[in-house]
């Protein structure tokens, strides 16, 4: 599958200004954002391990902001987020079920109790910081491994403003309880965004891009 940016320039849109990254783990896609002119990030991951290193790359970097935070549907709700071996990559605040199998290198020896907060809320604080970079964000770009249902359920101020989303979706059963890729796309839809690519591998995960139908933009489903 083409990148996003790709996608987006492919089609003569408007560039993305800022990215609201929600499961950044240790920051591998850093690089990737600047070097496609993103000059203001907020990147949101819950385990603390991977956030320390995230906290280091983006340092030096202004505009782009760490936060360490679990997103879900509900401000203050306590959730079991299981942790996985594959430095917290494969985590999620749901049970794993078909991806023990499908990964079996992939085990998740430990749950912890994490509070969760809405997307709503930490783009609220962040307005609240830096207003220049709460403005400026209109790629959400998420990995949450089946739980993208409960972060855009908190994010119902946000998507307002979000013109692109690129985000990991499976075809369900990887985990108990997960966003089939349907479902998204139905839920999406009624925030005016529609499928444009999408790449799916044989274990039934992969990744889409969806772009909000604004005035005079385009008008395609798949």
């Amino acid at each position: 599958m083409r990148t996003p940016f790709e996608i987006i320039a492919s089609l003569g849109l408007a560039k993305p200004q800022g990215i609201l990254q929600v499961g950044a783990n240790t920051g591998q896609e850093i690089d990737y954002f600047l070097q496609n002119g993103i000059a203001h990030a907020v990147l949101i991951e819950p385990l603390e391990a991977p956030f320390q290193v995230l906290s280091a790359r983006t340092a030096a970097i202004p505009g782009y902001m760490p936060v360490n935070v679990l997103c879900g549907s509900q401000d203050g709700q306590e959730v079991d987020f299981h942790i996985a071996t594959n430095n917290g990559e494969s985590s999620s605040m749901l049970k794993p079920a078909r991806h023990l199998a499908d990964y079996p290198w992939v085990q998740f020896p430990e749950t912890v109790r994490i509070t969760g907060f809405t997307l709503d809320r930490v783009v609220a604080t962040v307005k609240s910081m830096h207003p220049e970079i709460a403005q400026s964000l209109d790629l959400l770009f998420m990995d949450v491994q089946g739980a993208e249902l409960q972060v855009l359920k908190g994010a119902s101020a946000t998507l307002h403003q979000i013109s692109y989303i690129y985000t990991e979706v499976g075809l369900g059963g990887g985990y108990e309880g997960d966003t089939d890729l349907l479902d998204l796309m139905h839920y999406l839809k009624a925030w005016g965004f529609s499928l444009y690519e999408l790449e799916i591998i044989e274990t039934g995960w992969g990744n889409a891009l969806f772009i909000k139908h604004l005035p005079g933009s385009l008008n395609r489903n798949v």
